[in-house]
């Protein structure tokens, strides 16, 4: 990643209850993101390690793309109301952030491709 930390990804899929793992390690601790279900509803599950032994987690329901599309809708139309461009759009909305999505899904692929081999997020 451009800021240096390092990540892992896992995904099983040949089983009844399909495993999907993310695992950020940076300077300042570890950013863990689990799939999974807590008190009947399919979501991730966020935990925070931080570098002096402390964990934080918190459950975040499954969304899906309708409020991504929501909240595109309603930028595009809050920002075309003010002629000023004085509106600031959701930042994870901008292309930038699209386009590290893909360098890291890029990445994902390209490790994959060579058998787990550390890959180099490309920076933008």
């Amino acid at each position: 990643m451009e800021n240096g930390s390092l990540g892992v990804f896992v995904m099983i899929v040949s089983s009844r209850s399909p495993k999907v793992l993310w695992r950020m390690v940076g300077l300042k601790g570890t950013l863990q993101v689990e799939r999974g279900n807590k008190d009947g509803k399919h979501g991730y599950t966020v935990i925070l390690y931080t570098a002096d032994g402390q964990s934080k987690s918190w459950f975040y329901p499954f969304s899906g793309v309708t409020e991504e599309l929501k909240t595109f809708l309603s930028d595009i139309s809050l920002a075309s109301l003010k002629k000023d461009g004085s509106y600031q759009v959701e930042p994870r909305l901008s292309y930038v952030e699209g386009a590290r999505d893909v360098a890291v899904l890029d990445a994902m692929l390209e490790s994959g491709k060579r058998q787990g081999a550390p890959i180099s997020v490309k920076n933008l």
